[in-house]
């Protein structure tokens, strides 16, 4: 059962497409970059993007449903198509875009290896170091206290919404600006 079952079909095409540009807005959120201490670079914001859709999929994987597993995978599919589309705009050639391409997927599933087991615990000691090591390496102002505080956090925010407001295209996402206060 697919989720064009659960939708009339101009609702089914066009969910993944607002959850999927949902994301894509909330990780170009300037705080990420200016307080947070992700680099503003192509790979930057490759990161906070990743970062982001393996939030969603892991709240989507998490739901168990059909419906959220195919949710998951559709919003999946337009990452992957984003991925390839912004190679190529940034000039990577076409017998290359494939292999940069599998390295890039390679590290958003790299994402549920480092942070799994330490989100399902909480344990903010083991994502701040993972954070640090995955995201903030080469950063003079890294945050990964921030960072992983913000992860914890909108785990549980996105694990608080109803699959059926998510289904119909509504992810609500928490503002990086309110752990700065």
């Amino acid at each position: 059962m697919g989720i064009s079952s659960f939708f009339n079909k101009s609702l089914s095409q066009t969910a993944p497409q607002h959850i999927y540009g949902g994301v894509m807005t909330h990780a170009r959120t300037p705080a990420f970059f200016l307080d947070f201490g992700f680099p503003d670079t192509v790979m930057g914001r490759f990161d906070v993007l990743s970062l982001h859709m393996y939030l969603l999929a892991r709240k989507l994987r998490e739901e168990g449903s059909e419906i959220a597993q195919g949710l998951s995978q559709e919003v999946f599919d337009l990452y992957v198509y984003d991925v390839e589309r912004a190679l190529r705009e940034l000039g990577i050639g076409d017998t290359s875009v494939p292999k940069k391409k599998k390295k890039m997927i390679r590290s958003f599933y790299g994402q549920i290896d480092d942070f799994d087991a330490a989100l399902n615990n909480k344990n903010e000691g083991l994502i701040q170091d993972k954070v640090a090591t995955r995201y903030l390496a080469e950063v003079d102002n890294a945050k990964p206290d921030l960072l992983a505080n913000y992860m914890l956090k909108t785990d549980k925010h996105l694990e608080n919404q109803e699959i059926k407001e998510i289904v119909s295209g509504k992810v609500s996402w928490l503002s990086p600006e309110s752990l700065l206060q």
